[in-house]
């Protein structure tokens, strides 16, 4: 479906149970975002990807960076709280998921910390052990191989904190892969190691979130 009041929505064919915000990286909504979304509408779940940026998107890093930058928190709170009570109506108050990338996982996961989530599945992003014993929610991480932006003992730390509250947590690190590697659109995509994350990803959310 095309964007609507600066979201993208994918809803299924049938009647479905649950809804996921899907939260963008840095780059912004580029067109794989839209193809996740629909794939999880295809699955029976769904999805709306609120546009961080307002319709700009970025190419490479620096960019990324200064549209990152520029972004307002309390806007940006604003309206991923909007497209989840948008979500809830459609879904007449089904379970909800948060699916988010790097810096869209980092907003899934603080508002994971609100209890806004029944499940949350991320890539590459952690918040502190602090702040994990907060999530209560079963948490999907998907991590690189080597991430320029955190050292390893981030993740370790996040996923401790998470398993000292008794939060389900699955981890997974994928080999060969750097940061963005789910990205579809930037240079170090990893489309095999992706593709399997993705899978995984989707059979995480329908089994907590429910469809038909």
């Amino acid at each position: 479906m095309p964007d609507q009041e600066g979201c993208y929505l994918a809803e299924p064919s049938g009647p479905g149970r649950g809804g996921v915000l899907v939260v963008h990286d840095w780059y912004g909504l580029l067109p794989h975002v839209r193809t996740l979304c629909d794939e999880l509408a295809a699955a029976g779940l769904v999805a709306t990807a609120p546009d961080l940026y307002d319709g700009r998107t970025a190419s490479d890093p620096e960019q990324a960076e200064a549209l990152m930058d520029a972004m307002d928190s309390a806007k940006t709170g604003a309206k991923l709280d909007a497209a989840i009570a948008d979500l809830r109506e459609r879904t007449g108050g089904g379970p909800m998921g948060g699916l988010g990338f790097s810096m869209g996982g980092f907003r899934v996961l603080l508002q994971a910390t609100t209890g806004a989530f029944d499940a949350a599945a991320v890539y590459y992003a952690a918040l502190d052990a602090e702040q994990a014993a907060s999530i209560h929610c079963p948490v999907l991480l998907h991590l690189a191989e080597r991430d320029e932006f955190d050292p390893p003992e981030v993740f370790d730390q996040f996923v401790a904190g998470l398993r000292a509250a008794g939060t389900p947590v699955e981890a997974r690190t994928w080999p060969g892969t750097e940061h963005s590697f789910a990205n579809a659109d930037v240079a170090l995509h990893a489309p095999t190691q992706a593709a399997e994350a993705w899978s995984i990803t989707v059979r995480f959310l329908r089994d907590h979130l429910g469809s038909p």
